[in-house]
Formats: C-alpha cells, sequence, structure tokens
C-alpha cells in the first residue's frame, strides 16, 4: 500500500490499541491525539514513526491541523474512541444530544477531512443511554455530514482475544458499501460445532491458560517497581496465542502487581478458580460494596472483561491470578488484552492498569481493520 492510500489518524488515541490493530492491518497511522499525559508517553514508546500531539481535541482547529501536519495528504480513514462521559446539564442542552460530548468533535473531524472511512468505538452502556436514542442520533449526525453508517456490537473472544469483552463500534464509509460490511470471525464459543475436518472450522475461544501458562509460574515484581525492571522467560511458548505475544520480545517488562495486606491475601486463598466474594467464608466476606468483586480468574476460560481497575481485587470484576493469590499484574493484564509483550507502558501503576484496561484489544482492532481492507478492496 502506497502512504497516500493507507493515512490514517487516530483521535483520543489511549496508548494505542486501536492503531496497533490497524497497523498490523498494513494500514499506517500518520497522525495520533492524546491528551493524557502517560497515555500520549505509551502511545509515542510504541508508535515512534506516528505523530503524536499530546492536545486537548476540544482546543484544536482543524484547518490549523491541515495545514501544519497532513497538507496534500489524502487522509484513509479516520478511527478512535472518544471517551464517553456522561451528558452535560448545563443551560437547555438535551440529555441524549452527542452534541453535549466528544463523540461530536469526532465526528466534527470527519466531515471536515472526508476520509474514506471512519471507526469510532465506544463502551456497550451507550446503547442504553436515553433508551436507544444516543445511538440513533449518532447514525443521523453521521447521515447528515454524507456518511453511511454502520453499528456493531463485538465480542473480544470471536477475534483471537482471550476475553468476553464487548465494545461497540460505530463504522461508516461516504456511500452505502458499509452495509456489506462483515467482520469475519477467528474463535467461537464451542470449537466442536463444525466438523474438525472442515476447512472453515474455527478454533474454540482462548483461555486464560491459552494466555500465560508459559509465564504461570512467574512471581511479578510487588516492591520495588522501576522501569528497567525485567524477568526472564521461564518457559519457551507454548500456545500459538503464546508465541504472537512473545515475538520481538525477549523479556518480560512490566510485571507489576500490588503488594496486597496480608487480610487481603488471606481473603484471596480461600476463593477459587470462577469464584468471586460470594464464596467467602462469612468471616471474610465484606458488608458492603459490589457483589462480585474479589473474583478469581478461570484458566480454563476467557477472561471476564479486564478494566482500567484490573490491578485492584476489590473492583467489580474478575483480577485474581488463577493459581498465584494477587491481582494479576500489568503484563498478565496486557496479554488478556491482546498486547504483545514487546509493548510498553508509562507512569506509575495505576496509570498502567488504566492504559491497558481501556484500550481496544489489538486482535480485536485488527480484525475491524482488515474488514475495512476489504470492503475497500485494498490489498493487504
Amino acid at each position: 500500500m502506497s502512504e497516500k492510500k493507507n493515512f490514517i489518524i487516530d483521535l483520543f488515541s489511549g496508548a494505542g490499541g486501536l492503531s496497533l490493530g490497524f497497523e498490523m492491518a498494513n494500514f499506517r497511522v500518520g497522525l495520533a491525539i492524546e491528551l493524557e499525559e502517560n497515555y500520549y508517553n505509551a502511545y509515542k514508546l510504541n508508535h515512534p514513526e506516528t505523530l503524536c500531539l499530546n492536545k486537548d481535541i476540544t482546543e484544536l482547529d482543524c484547518g490549523e491541523i491541515l495545514d501544519k501536519f497532513v497538507k496534500n495528504i489524502e487522509i484513509s480513514g479516520i478511527i478512535g474512541g472518544p471517551p464517553c462521559l456522561g451528558f452535560s446539564t448545563v443551560g437547555n442542552r438535551r440529555p441524549d444530544d452527542p452534541r453535549n460530548t466528544l463523540i461530536y468533535y469526532f465526528i466534527q473531524w470527519v466531515n471536515y477531512f472526508k476520509p474514506q472511512f471512519f471507526v469510532m468505538e465506544n463502551v456497550p452502556g451507550i446503547l442504553s443511554m436515553s433508551k436507544g436514542k444516543v445511538v440513533e442520533k449518532v447514525i443521523d449526525l453521521y447521515s447528515e455530514i454524507g456518511y453511511s453508517c454502520k453499528m456493531e456490537v463485538l465480542l473480544a473472544a470471536d477475534y483471537g482475544v482471550p476475553q468476553l469483552r464487548r465494545r461497540v463500534f460505530f463504522i461508516g464509509t461516504p456511500e452505502d458499501s458499509i452495509l456489506s460490511l462483515k467482520i469475519q470471525k477467528t474463535n467461537r464459543k464451542d470449537g466442536n460445532q463444525k466438523g474438525s475436518f472442515e476447512k472453515d472450522a474455527l478454533p474454540s475461544y482462548l483461555t486464560v491458560k491459552d494466555a500465560i501458562s508459559d509465564i504461570l509460574d512467574i512471581k511479578p515484581f510487588v516492591k520495588k517497581r522501576t522501569e528497567n525492571l525485567v524477568k526472564e522467560y521461564s518457559h519457551p511458548p507454548k500456545t500459538q496465542f503464546q508465541d504472537y505475544l512473545r515475538k520481538e520480545s525477549d523479556r518480560l517488562y512490566d510485571h507489576f502487581a500490588p503488594n496486597h495486606s496480608e487480610l487481603v491475601m488471606k481473603r484471596i486463598s480461600h476463593i477459587n478458580q470462577g469464584e468471586n466474594h460470594n464464596s467467602l467464608p462469612k468471616e471474610y466476606q465484606l458488608k458492603g460494596g459490589y457483589p462480585n468483586i474479589y473474583g478469581r480468574l478461570h484458566l480454563n476460560k476467557p477472561a471476564d472483561t479486564i478494566t482500567g481497575n484490573c490491578g485492584c481485587v476489590s473492583a467489580p470484576g474478575r483480577f485474581i491470578h488463577p493459581t498465584q493469590n494477587r491481582a494479576i499484574s500489568i503484563r498478565e493484564a496486557a496479554r488478556l488484552q491482546s498486547f504483545p509483550d514487546r509493548y510498553r507502558f508509562c507512569g506509575n501503576m495505576s496509570e498502567k492498569y488504566r492504559q491497558v484496561g481501556n484500550a481496544v484489544p489489538p486482535l480485536m482492532a485488527h480484525a475491524v481493520a482488515k474488514s475495512i481492507n476489504k470492503l475497500q478492496k485494498i490489498p493487504i
């Protein structure tokens, strides 16, 4: 692909999961914009060939961006995940109007640069906002600027990610070709649904074991944590997924985890794989809080959704290591998100966990990017 045919912009780029997936599909992310400093630092570290701006998109002028950074360049696509931070109640603004959110700034960029396609990712919660009216309005706004828009609710596990994570994607083109978009699955819940001798049989969902069995016995750093601390691999890759994860990496970076109190470790020790706080003896149960806290991962199942709080065992979800009495490390969380081991994160532990948990899983993004390549008939 020539530079003129694959240049894309990533808005609200985060640590770069969406960008990585598109790069794997032979797109060139020429410009990325991210406000939070350590997300920006992580993006720059992992995407050194991309021009990344540490700017607030609400304060940027598209005309200036064009003149300074993308003049005489054809914009193939605009991608990104504008945070859905809730709706403004200032003045007479309607709570179901996307103009009150960062989503609208994303739409403004699409309107200005007129790319061949856009991909806007968001959380499933957007589906229920104002009883579905927010989604309807988003699609209408794209229609008003001349784009057909298709909404897809995707499950990460269907695309080679060992995680039951759902995300919403708004995908659009200036013509109706988007209506024929098909995002091909690479995995399925039950690998036996088709005969093993059929050419198009898909493998079953990847599991936690598929992701971390080669590093299962490696204890993370829990006290001294500096950027250059690394762990050596203790075993060769045991799965194809681990081969992918370890490509271009000879050591384990960011294998850091919290240093739990004695009480927390005792509480964790009473929880078996697949169980949570509800399984604890009464003397260890908390009186308040969410019921689905202190969840332990099951080796033989995909992970539940990895969130920005995945380093906290008392956060809603399933973030306890399957065999060790601790929270999963930053690196283990990254693997469950399908980030390769060479990918690094920046800031303190809390910030690194958020960078991992808030990202679009790269293999999920890759599936979307490949489908767009086929739709646009771009060789990959």
